[in-house]
């Protein structure tokens, strides 16, 4: 058993780094619709792009930066990429057209994307095997300080002072993450010539990973169903009687469970294996769906914040050791840009799906069928991973 301290210095700062990146992440993916309007006069179809943009250049980055990071090495893809998004930030202020602010928001995705990927990678590296779930929860609670505080500041701060102000606290943000990394020491991986003819190689399956995908099929269905949830649970809440102002009920509450899961649940996890954690995630995630669907008050929202971030919350972590431990750390960059890909995919494709549902059958047939999603998704688990013996032991042997 590995006698490695996860809490180090690397580990540590790593996760400070992760922190401020997502800071970055929510400040603007909630609030660059309005600013789009309110500066360019643009659209409801225009200002999506707006933040769609954002995504879309993640998931264009995510593989090649899994496919690359080994080759060009994981520092210098991490200080490329937080370099320019520190320029991308500044270059804010100074956009002037909506087109190239659309651009910008591609870019800063893109760049967010590669070294989002690198650094979640690296960090897997740093984990002890032996603590690989609970590693990874602590890790993860990065995104979920982002998701629970990058909202509330950046809405804050517009009321305030303005987008400016917001550009500013995103710069700073941005530089320091960069001011993070000379005390950052990342674990390299040197290549054999085959392996680097294999990298450079355009074949497909040097993009992406069959373990990265059958864990990031599961991501893929619970985010889906997730961006039901981001996009359209204000509009419910209003629709419904509860008041849009319910909503951000339901993501403090989420943010409070989701981070007080991840710190118990890996070591959980780590112990008495996958398959007694990951079922009753998938169950709470649904049980949360429901409520939704059939239940939207305030009490309501506050039990389904409260079950989502127990739920899908800790799916993330959970099922991203999975993945990590099955394919094992020669081929932890590949299987992380992997998983996050399916991720960044639900995210973006489950909001097309579910709106269009939305349209023809109604917000609580909308919450319906994210309950199915997961449903689906742990009938999936269940039959890659689940149904093997001593499933997500810790110590259990890997499949290839």
């Amino acid at each position: 058993m590995s006698q490695r301290r996860l809490w180090n210095k690397d580990f540590t700062v790593a996760l400070v780094i992760s922190v401020f990146l997502a800071f970055v992440f929510y400040l603007l993916v909630t609030s660059m619709v309005g600013y789009a309007v309110l500066r360019f006069a643009a659209g409801e179809t225009s200002a999506g792009f707006a933040s769609t943009a954002f995504v879309l250049g993640s998931v264009l980055t995510r593989p090649l930066a899994g496919k690359l990071m080994d080759v060009v090495g994981r520092r210098r893809l991490l200080t490329i990429a937080l370099v320019l998004a520190a320029v991308v930030s500044l270059a804010y202020f100074f956009v002037d057209s909506l087109g190239l602010f659309i651009l910008s928001r591609l870019v800063h995705g893109m760049l967010f994307g590669a070294g989002h990927t690198t650094l979640n990678a690296a960090a897997q590296d740093l984990i002890p095997s032996d603590r690989r779930s609970e590693g990874s929860g602590y890790f993860a609670t990065s995104m979920t300080l982002g998701s629970a505080l990058g909202p509330l500041i950046a809405v804050t701060t517009v009321d305030a002072w303005g987008y400016t102000a917001l550009f500013g606290i995103s710069l700073a943000f941005s530089l320091v993450a960069l001011v993070g990394l000379p005390f950052l020491r990342l674990p390299e991986r040197r290549l054999t010539a085959a392996k680097l003819r294999e990298a450079l190689s355009p074949h497909p399956r040097t993009l992406v990973d069959p373990d990265g995908f059958r864990m990031g099929a599961v991501i893929f269905l619970t985010s889906a169903a997730y961006s039901g949830i981001l996009a359209f649970l204000a509009t419910h809440a209003a629709a419904s009687g509860a008041g849009a102002s319910s909503s951000p009920v339901f993501f403090s509450c989420f943010a409070v469970a989701s981070l007080s899961a991840r710190l118990t649940i890996g070591r959980i996890q780590d112990v008495y294996g996958d398959n007694v954690v990951l079922y009753p995630l998938f169950a709470s995630f649904a049980a949360s769906c429901l409520l939704l669907a059939f239940w939207p008050t305030v009490t309501g929202m506050v039990l389904a914040g409260l079950l989502a971030g127990f739920g899908y919350g800790s799916l993330i972590t959970c099922a991203m050791a999975i993945a990590v431990r099955t394919a094992g750390l020669s081929r932890v960059g590949l299987v992380t840009s992997t998983y996050l890909l399916c991720m960044d995919l639900g995210m973006g494709l489950g909001a097309i799906v579910l709106g269009a549902a939305a349209g023809a059958w109604g917000y609580s047939a909308l919450y319906v069928l994210c309950a199915v999603f997961v449903v689906a998704s742990a009938g999936w688990y269940a039959l890659v991973h689940g149904r093997f013996p001593r499933a997500g032991r810790a110590g259990a042997p890997r499949r290839h």
